[in-house]
């Protein structure tokens, strides 16, 4: 799984972040309740957010405890503020 920003343009604007080893991002998003953005993320397959969805994504991920917040949600959550500040998208390309 690989995770990046895109401006308007559709053009990618960051490097691309994967999944730990674990697949706790992954495990995050098929664990999400049925109504969540996260629960749109397709593991094989690729899954765009646009600005309206990355703040939604923002909020959900915000609710996470913040000790319980590993760095690839961390660093998801910076590319969906990025993504919702710049009018972009957040890419996620599944495998």
């Amino acid at each position: 799984m690989e995770i990046h920003l895109q401006n308007s343009l559709h053009e990618r604007i960051s490097e691309k972040v994967g999944d730990d080893l674990n697949q706790s991002f992954l495990s995050l998003c098929r664990e999400a309740p049925e109504s969540s953005v996260l629960r749109g993320v397709q593991a094989i397959g690729d899954t765009m957010f646009n600005e309206l969805q990355c703040r939604r994504l923002v909020d959900e991920l915000t609710r996470i405890p913040e000790a319980s917040r590993l760095p690839v949600i961390r660093r998801v959550m910076e590319l969906a503020l990025q993504a919702s500040s710049c009018h972009g998208y957040l890419y996620i390309s599944g495998d």
